[in-house]
């Protein structure tokens, strides 16, 4: 979708606008994703509580499917998404809150909401991690631990307070 306006030399000649309906859409697709995948994490975490690591083990493939449509949002091929460093954030976030919910897990009500919790702030860290990692597939890094553990702290400490 494009808009002409004149440039105002008044010679007719025309600036072709480019409306970016390219990243808006993009974004909203993408946002979409990641919200939808949240949800649907957030319930695996709290189904699969009383196994300890299945949800990880569920969860790992789910996020692949993220970022397989977040790429497709960004209009990357398939073989074009930095499937390496997403990979890696992915299993270094998976580990990070594994170790996180280990003291919760023993306890039946509080690992269930605990799971599901820890679930949907991992999703909508990792996320963000694939939409910043397709907007520039070249310069994609792996998100390291101390950092993926420092955020998923924020994000709980944030949730603590709003309750």
């Amino acid at each position: 979708m494009a808009t002409s306006t004149t440039n105002g030399k008044g010679d007719g000649a025309s600036r072709v606008e480019e409306v970016t309906e390219a990243t808006t859409p993009r974004d909203e697709r993408s946002r979409a994703v990641v919200t939808r995948t949240a949800v649907v994490s957030a319930a695996l975490g709290a189904v699969l509580s009383p196994i300890p690591m299945a949800d990880e083990l569920v969860l790992l493939p789910i996020y692949g499917v993220m970022a397989a449509r977040i790429g497709k949002a960004h209009r990357l091929p398939f073989f074009r998404i930095p499937w390496r460093p997403l990979a890696r954030t992915a299993l270094t976030g998976l580990g990070v809150r594994a170790g996180l919910n280990i003291a919760f897990a023993f306890v039946p009500g509080v690992a269930a909401v605990a799971n599901a919790t820890s679930a949907a702030a991992l999703t909508m860290l990792l996320g963000r991690a694939f939409d910043d990692a397709c907007r520039s597939p070249d310069d994609a890094k792996a998100v390291s631990p101390s950092a993926m553990l420092e955020a998923l702290r924020r994000t709980f400490s944030q949730g603590v307070r709003s309750a």
